[in-house]
């Protein structure tokens, strides 16, 4: 079940990046990446607040109910014990939501720490970006003792608040880079440009000025 995640990105990114963007540009829709993020985080918290429903289905199904396959009703010959009574499919919208999670906030973060990184800062900040991986680990790591029977409910809300809260803030405070994203785009192509030394002189720049200004136009 979990290979849908990994699935999901492999094909929908392409799909993406030649079809979907393609089409919203033709209707209008420019779709520019602090959008997808913020996108990113509403699908994610969608996908928690659909994993909380399908576990309130699990709860409220037999044999066991809150207590899944740790019951004598759910017990088999063999020794093992019977899961309640929810297809095993019915977690697949979460997989899949997750994935489509992914391919708008992570693909689209990443993408945005390399483009609009100076040209001597994208190693460093692509590390800072991943370093945010790190600290969902640790928040995991964190959350990890609540993720027990009968508490799973909760838990999955919660998650969908957090990401839900979060996506908010996040587009409240970085909505305005939208605006100026073609800007920021037209510096980046013009930035790694060094400007011919002739050019500098005309424009009554001196030979040291010239140096010191190809340098910075280099690193805007």
């Amino acid at each position: 079940m979990q290979n849908i995640n990994p699935i999901t990105i492999i094909l929908f990114i392409p799909i993406m990046d030649r079809f979907i963007y393609p089409f919203l540009r033709r209707l209008g829709i420019p779709f520019r990446p602090i959008t997808r993020i913020f996108w990113g985080f509403l699908l994610g918290s969608l996908a928690m607040f659909y994993a909380a429903y399908v576990q309130h289905l699990i709860y409220n199904s037999g044999p066991c109910y809150t207590a899944p396959s740790a019951c004598p009703a759910a017990r088999l010959p063999n020794g093992t014990f019977a899961p309640n009574n929810v297809h095993v499919a019915a977690q697949a919208p979460v997989y899949l939501l997750i994935g489509l999670s992914e391919i708008f906030a992570s693909i689209t973060g990443i993408e945005y720490a390399f483009t609009k990184a100076p040209s001597s800062m994208k190693s460093f900040i692509m590390a800072m970006f991943l370093l945010t991986s790190a600290g969902g680990a640790a928040m995991g790591a964190a959350l990890a003792p609540t993720a027990v029977d009968p508490k799973l409910v909760w838990m999955y809300a919660g998650l969908a608040v957090a990401c839900l809260v979060a996506g908010l803030v996040f587009w409240a405070l970085f909505r305005r880079y939208n605006r100026s994203e073609e800007t920021m785009n037209a510096l980046e192509a013009v930035g790694e440009k060094m400007r011919p030394v002739a050019e500098m002189r005309g424009a009554g720049v001196g030979e040291g000025g010239s140096r010191s200004r190809m340098a910075a136009e280099r690193d805007i």
